[in-house]
């Protein structure tokens, strides 16, 4: 349900000051030096005359109305984040005071992208905002998607947009954003486990959590259901609110025994929930292309299941419960810092080195090094832990869940209906810093906790795959043609650092694997299960973590989609600059510093 909204900021010292602002927003604000023009797409506002302050809420709250917020900012000033509940981004424009402030939540479920170029400044909740436009393509963007999947550290696909990281409250400033953490989460003890006190506590937290929700919602409500323990714990408590319970999951084709989706139609029979199977691929490839450009805005990763998210429609939600927790470390220790990267999918270029032999070395040395400038910041700020569980964990709240599970929630889930996260709550996030890192290895803490609320909760056995996944290598080689003559017919600002003749060559060596390859890969998978079992790591010790390359139908399905995405945004006409009459003429500097890589 998109609360989006959008905001162009030009510097003009010796404006005539004016605390009064408009309650439609309409015309041009005077916030200090800064002339501000509006823009929204559904976002929650609220203008108060009296205070001169005017809010502008992407997300909701709970526990706290909207035309609240004037009133908390004036009593808690920089510190607003620290007493709302909710998955927001929310800005303040203070006329009185003059300055100009916004808040992310504690995980960033919610983006807000800058770009600060000195006199001028767009702050918005999309990345491909019309105020971005035009902008230069950022090749660390381009790269950290290609070999990751994923913009880590609030990149974009355009230079100098960054987004805001979490629980930050920042000062809008002539030459830079000024972010500050509000909220400083420290991880919790090095030695200890499990305890029934610890179990109760959490188990507490997490009911009182999703309960806090519920009032918030309207109609029935609907989980997205899989066949592990997170989803599955919300289904529990869910189910004994009395509403009327929806649940959903994915599949391709018919569901197989023991998939998701074949355990999620089970788990929703015995908790008297009404289930919906939905299509995962619609089997179109340029389709999906199109959908994860459009509402994963080219900074989501990959999502296998967009159309899916596109019939979700039909069901008409208002409020989608998800289970993503912060409670999960890696089960055996990762010593080494690339380990702990790995962990996290954070790869330098290395999973495409095979394409150091298909572009010009200028290309792959110019894609490679940017992206590992910006690993190199993320790396120095892991090293501010020393334990190994301390750096997983962090990378978790850091990296994780606000540039790979949250981007995602928001940007599909977030089209049809307002997207509720209990096991992300304050108090429950608050908790997490008290929990021993040991119980936090294979959500040891967090599955005695739902156990305790359900003893029942694995009377469905927990799903062995997902299931729902398409082959994209077999829908390229069977669309090789339609897929060629979209790159021919619409080009691409991408094209100038990878050729589209690249498309062409790696969908002409796209093949079927043989019958004996699908038998060793099937093999393989089935001794890696083997292999992390308590058993054979007894036998054989902890398994190495190994990251492999990039294949090329994974490849290929990144670039389409970046190439996609730019070309939405190339097809928007710019934003005209509006700055009243008499303001300096002072060409803008290029001064914006990430306010992730600070």
């Amino acid at each position: 349900m998109p609360t989006d909204f959008g905001v162009q900021l030009d510097w003009v010292p010796h404006a005539a000051v004016d605390t009064a602002v408009p309650a439609d927003l309409t015309g041009p604000l005077q916030i200090g030096p800064w002339q501000v023009h509006v823009s929204m797409e559904g976002a929650h506002r609220c203008v108060c005359a009296a205070s001169g302050v005017v809010s502008l809420l992407h997300g909701h709250l709970y526990g706290t109305d909207v035309t609240a917020i004037p009133a908390l900012y004036r009593q808690h000033g920089a510190a607003l984040g620290r007493v709302l509940e909710g998955a927001y981004t929310l800005l303040v424009l203070d006329a009185q005071l003059g300055t100009v402030r916004v808040f992310t939540d504690r995980v960033g479920s919610h983006r807000l992208y800058a770009a600060h170029d000195g006199d001028h400044v767009v702050l918005a909740t999309r990345a491909d905002w019309p105020g971005f436009h035009p902008r230069p393509l950022d090749p660390a963007g381009v790269a950290a998607y290609l070999a990751t999947g994923t913009m880590f550290g609030g990149l974009t696909l355009h230079h100098g947009v960054r987004a805001l990281p979490r629980a930050t409250v920042a000062l809008l400033g002539r030459d830079r954003l000024e972010c500050t953490e509000y909220w400083t989460f420290a991880p919790g003890p090095l030695t200890g486990g499990v305890t029934e006190a610890l179990t109760r506590d959490l188990a507490a937290l997490l009911r009182e959590a999703t309960l806090r929700r519920v009032p918030a919602t309207a109609g029935p409500l609907h989980l997205s259901l899989s066949g592990g323990y997170d989803s599955r714990g919300l289904l529990s408590m869910l189910s004994e609110t009395g509403r009327d319970l929806h649940t959903f999951s994915y599949a391709l084709g018919a569901p197989g025994r023991g998939t998701d989706s074949s355990v999620a139609a089970q788990l929703a029979r015995h908790y008297g929930a009404q289930h919906t199977t939905i299509s995962a691929y619609g089997g179109n490839l340029l389709s999906t292309v199109r959908h994860n450009a459009q509402w994963g805005q080219g900074v989501t990763h990959f999502c296998d299941e967009a159309d899916a998210w596109a019939l979700l429609t039909t069901l008409a939600p208002t409020d989608v419960f998800t289970g993503e927790q912060p409670f999960e470390l890696c089960t055996h220790p990762l010593k080494t810092v690339p380990e702990q990267l790995k962990n996290h999918h954070l790869t330098g270029f290395s999973p495409l080195a095979w394409l150091r032999d298909h572009v010009p070395a200028g290309h792959y040395a110019t894609l490679r090094d940017a992206w590992q400038a910006e690993l190199d910041m993320i790396t120095v700020r892991t090293l501010n832990w020393d334990h190994p569980a301390q750096r997983d964990l962090m990378l978790m709240l850091d990296q994780h869940l606000p540039h790979v599970l949250l981007p995602w929630r928001e940007c599909y889930a977030g089209r049809a209906a307002r997207v509720h996260t209990p096991f992300l709550d304050s108090q429950v996030l608050e908790f997490l810093g008290r929990v021993p890192l040991p119980a936090l290895a294979d959500k040891a803490l967090f599955r005695a906790a739902l156990m305790h609320l359900d003893p029942q909760l694995v009377r469905v056995p927990i799903a062995g795959r997902q299931g729902y996944e398409p082959d994209w290598n077999a829908q390229l080689i069977g669309q090789r043609v339609d897929v060629e003559q979209s790159v021919a017919r619409r080009p691409s600002r991408v094209d100038d650092l990878l050729d589209p003749g690249l498309i062409r060559t790696l969908l002409g060596g796209l093949r079927h694997p043989t019958r004996q390859a699908v038998l060793k890969a099937g093999l393989r998978t089935h001794l890696g299960r083997l292999r992390r079992t308590p058993l054979g790591t007894r036998v054989l010790g902890v398994p190495g973590l190994r990251i492999g390359h990039v294949d090329h139908a994974t490849f290929l399905m990144r670039l389409l989609t970046l190439r996609e995405a730019d070309q939405i945004v190339q097809s928007r006409p710019a934003p005209m600059r509006r700055v009243a009459a008499g303001g300096p003429d002072r060409p803008p500097r290029p001064t914006y510093s990430a306010p992730a890589g600070d």
